[in-house]
Order: C-alpha cells, then sequence, then structure tokens
C-alpha cells in the first residue's frame, strides 16, 4: 500500500506546494501527462476549498493532503480544521443548482466523493493507468521532512 500526506497553512500561495506533491505523484507512479488535468483539477479547488471556505484564510490552521492507492485507484482526502458545512444539503441539490461550482468540478472529475468529519473533510478517488516501480528511492529534503511523509 502506498500512502503520501502534505500538510500546508491556509495560504492560497501555498498552492505551488500541492502542484509539486501532485508532479512528484505523477513521477513516482508513471503517470501520463495527458492525466494530470483528472489529478491536479479537483485536487486544487479541493484545497482552495478548505483554505477559503473552510480555514478563512487562517494561516494558523492546516490543510492536509493525503494520497492512497486503492485497487490501482487514488484516493485523495483534503481536511481543513474549520467549522465543516451542511453537506447533506448541497449533496441533495442537483448539480446545476448547486452554488459551489469547485465542488461540482470535483463531483464531475472523479468517480466517487464523499464527506466525513462534519464536512471538514473530502475524500475522492480517480481511476488513473498507475504503473508501480518494484523499487525507488525517495528522497526528502531536511527542510520537506516534516511536511512529506511516504509509506509503502
Amino acid at each position: 500500500m502506498f500512502y503520501t500526506e502534505l500538510k500546508i497553512e491556509s495560504d492560497l500561495n501555498k498552492l505551488t506546494e500541492v502542484e509539486h506533491f501532485i508532479d512528484n505523484l505523477m513521477t513516482d507512479f508513471n503517470i501520463d501527462y495527458d492525466y494530470i488535468g483528472i489529478i491536479s483539477t479537483p485536487l486544487i479547488e479541493a484545497v482552495s476549498n478548505a483554505i477559503i471556505h473552510g480555514n478563512q484564510f487562517n494561516k494558523s490552521k492546516k490543510v492536509t493532503i493525503t494520497c492512497q492507492l486503492s485497487n490501482k485507484n487514488m484516493v485523495f482526502s483534503v481536511s481543513d480544521e474549520g467549522n465543516g458545512f451542511n453537506f447533506s444539503e448541497y449533496l441533495n441539490k442537483e448539480i446545476e443548482n448547486r452554488s459551489n461550482n469547485g465542488l461540482s468540478i470535483i463531483e464531475l472529475l472523479t468517480n466517487k466523493m464523499d464527506f466525513l468529519n462534519n464536512g471538514n473533510t473530502i475524500t475522492y478517488e480517480v481511476e488513473v493507468p498507475i504503473q508501480l516501480n518494484n523499487e525507488r528511492e525517495i528522497i526528502l529534503s531536511k527542510e520537506r521532512k516534516d511536511v512529506y511523509k511516504t509509506t509503502f
């Protein structure tokens, strides 16, 4: 099983770290860059929502992003430290009547989307061709050790 995690402060400027996280996933799993939009668009939308709506730009609050492999699907979760929201009300509306376009984009681009922890966590799956290398080396710089955690 593969699991990796990234924690960032609630600052939209930190989205570049999320982009690096995505690039590393693309490289680590030999995913063709034709699929980058399927991976990056929902993740950037989910992290942006967590920063803006969940943590309300409070830099002392963190956004946690995880990715794990499950049956050759990539399962992502994005969690914030905010108050949550009424996701049942949101999901009961027809997609064209929803006020949050970001969540609608996530729902349209992913196989399965769920909310946990009173709406503080969104999880979703994407299906892309993944090629696992038998052996690979992961190098974490000293300054990033507290951010990237990878488990096989």
